[in-house]
């Protein structure tokens, strides 16, 4: 899957990418004049040292004149270590917190990005961009990034120096750094595109990492272990060869820069001895100063490449933060009560892909509970998409309470999809229920459940409420998971719950409480049912069969099981599991993996 979803400053010159930070992080801007200030007081402390070296020899080395030399000396010293110190975390406290404010922004942008785009960006790419990137910052930062700053105020100063010691000297000491700086500024392109290039590839690394590690049972149960790791060595092998090719330029600028900087010291060298119109003091001054001047150069071109690093993470942090959210600022809200919903010649593709849902026209009635069914394909997943914003349509128009929904305001709360594996933190049964409304309590948790009849199965748990369900919940089984994900829906009180394919998993052992939850949670309120199953379709006020993305019939399931066509074929694979290859061939019970005190509690 391609993270180019996100890739909104890929290419982005440093200006633009520089008046992004600014204005992503403002505080960046605050007192810059001091900022520069103090960078140039410990350039400038650095440069007085041959200064007064070159006094001194010019002097004679005259006693009266070594003492007040050394002073100023060692007073340029100390001025330099404390403005660095001063500047160092100066800068530290504002990249660090500018660094924080896009940590915070960025996953405040992971919840109110489109849901189309969240689809289509690898979840280990969000993270790597919100903590990998971001530390390859403060990496450099720690490592020596602030003496940019600093080196850059040294090299003005002694630039200026040099000249006016003798411009004929520091003519070719500039026209070799101009040379060296046009090569970087070409090599530092290409960085730019190889770490950008890495550090995709180290996210689609952990993505495989990530699947390898959480899908470890499946991969054992299923042999699957050398296809596993073919994926995987490729993963691997994709991101060294992707950093080894950051190595390239990078040893090029390397060798450049020592041999740019070794030509500047000799021509100074000989040239000032050669010319003869410079006192000793000054030719000693001036190799100083080459010095002082390619020293700065130096260090950016060793600190090239993980500048560069950094400056990429950066920028994939920006491009996050930067995304435009999938909800209009100025949304309709959403009317109150029950919503009815409306898709006039509604079509749908997914990105790259053909149509899946072709000229659909349906209307559902406040308060009605539709079951959408059709066979594996058929189009009733990206049916239930359209109707939360996860997938735009193509063609035709979707009303929600009569409103388009591409103006309404945020749906949270009102339009809750209830998925068929639900997603359960790591942590309490009532804290999973807690979530579906703010400022819940445990007491609200408790009321939900008696109120869904859920009151039975919540006794067999050996904590209650308190109850951990692990990661993802993986120490309740499939249904017991689905119990927690509907209280936590019934929490939220919706308007429009969709339920896309909830209980096509469901155990046996749970079924019947899963069914009474659901008879009690689409009671007045407007239920679009994902169906698999028989029962969900005859406790339907109303089907809609879909056949190779078209609506094909539509009806109560009494009046369609009457007639010849695609329902009653169904129906009658429904009831011979095995035939339609959207169901399963046989239904196994789902093993309980709670603890040994639950199974002995129950």
């Amino acid at each position: 899957m391609s993270t180019e979803v996100l890739a909104g400053l890929q290419g982005a010159g440093p200006r633009r990418l520089i008046a992004t930070m600014i204005r992503v992080s403002p505080r960046l801007r605050q007192g810059l004049w001091l900022t520069f200030l103090l960078a140039l007081l410990a350039g400038a402390g650095r440069i007085i040292a041959p200064l007064t070296v070159q006094h001194v020899i010019d002097s004679g080395v005259a006693p009266e004149t070594v003492g007040p030399a050394v002073a100023v000396g060692a007073g340029a010293v100390l001025l330099a270590g404390v403005s660095s110190l001063l500047l160092n975390r100066r800068l530290q406290d504002r990249v660090e917190e500018a660094l924080a404010g896009l940590r915070r922004d960025g996953l405040r942008r992971v919840h109110d990005m489109a849901a189309s785009t969240a689809d289509r960006a690898p979840s280990a790419d969000l993270v790597t961009r919100l903590t990998g990137d971001l530390d390859q910052v403060t990496t450099f930062l720690q490592g020596g990034g602030i003496q940019f700053l600093t080196n850059i105020a040294q090299l003005l100063i002694a630039t200026g120096i040099l000249l006016a010691y003798s411009w004929q000297l520091a003519l070719p000491v500039l026209l070799i750094t101009a040379v060296l700086l046009t090569v970087m500024a070409w090599t530092q392109r290409l960085i730019a595109r190889r770490f950008d290039r890495a550090r995709r590839d180290l996210s689609a690394l952990q993505s495989a990492v990530a699947e390898a590690v959480l899908g470890g049972p499946l991969i054992r149960s299923t042999g699957s272990q050398d296809r596993t790791r073919a994926k995987l060595d490729a993963a691997v092998d994709r991101s060294r060869d992707s950093l080894i090719g950051t190595q390239i330029p990078l040893h090029l600028n390397a060798s450049l820069g020592e041999l740019a900087i070794s030509t500047m010291t000799v021509t100074v060298l000989l040239g000032g001895v050669w010319w003869g119109r410079l006192s000793s003091g000054q030719v000693v001054a001036t190799v100083f100063l080459v010095t002082f001047f390619v020293r700065p150069l130096q260090f950016v071109v060793q600190s090239l490449g993980e500048a560069q690093n950094a400056l990429t993470g950066w920028r994939r942090a920006l491009e996050l933060v930067t995304t435009p959210p999938g909800l209009p600022g100025d949304g309709v809200p959403l009317p109150a009560g029950p919503v009815g919903v409306r898709l006039d010649h509604v079509s749908a593709r997914y990105p790259g892909g053909p149509p899946v849902l072709h000229d659909v026209s349906v209307r559902i009635e406040p308060g009605e509970h539709v079951a959408v069914v059709g066979r594996t394909g058929s189009g009733k997943s990206t049916f239930a998409k359209l109707l939360t914003r996860r997938l735009p349509p193509s063609d035709g128009r979707i009303h929600l309470g009569g409103v388009p929904l591409e103006q309404l305001a945020d749906l949270a709360g009102r339009v809750v999809i209830v998925p068929q594996d639900p997603f359960l933190f790591d942590a309490s049964i009532a804290h999973n229920i807690r979530l579906g409304a703010t400022g819940a309590t445990d007491e609200d948790a408790l009321r939900i459940m008696h109120r869904l009849g859920l009151a039975d199965w919540l006794a067999t748990l050996p904590d209650g409420l308190d109850t951990r369900v692990g990661v993802r919940g993986d120490r309740l089984s499939i249904g017991e998971r689905q119990l927690v994900a509907l209280a936590r829906t019934a929490l939220a009180d919706p308007d429009l719950v969709i339920f896309d394919e909830a209980t096509s998993g469901i155990d046996p052992g749970t079924e019947a409480a899963v069914q009474r939850a659901l008879s009690e949670l689409t009671r007045g309120r407007t239920t679009v049912s994902i169906a698999h199953r028989m029962p969900v379709a005859e406790a339907a006020d109303r089907v809609l069969v879909l056949a190779d993305g078209r609506l094909v019939q539509s009806g109560p399931h009494h009046v369609l099981l009457g007639e010849p066509g695609p329902y009653a074929r169904l129906a009658a694979a429904w009831s011979r599991p095995g035939r339609d290859p959207a169901l399963p061939a046989r239904r196994r019970p789902q093993l309980r993996v709670n603890s040994r005190q639950a199974r002995q509690k129950t």
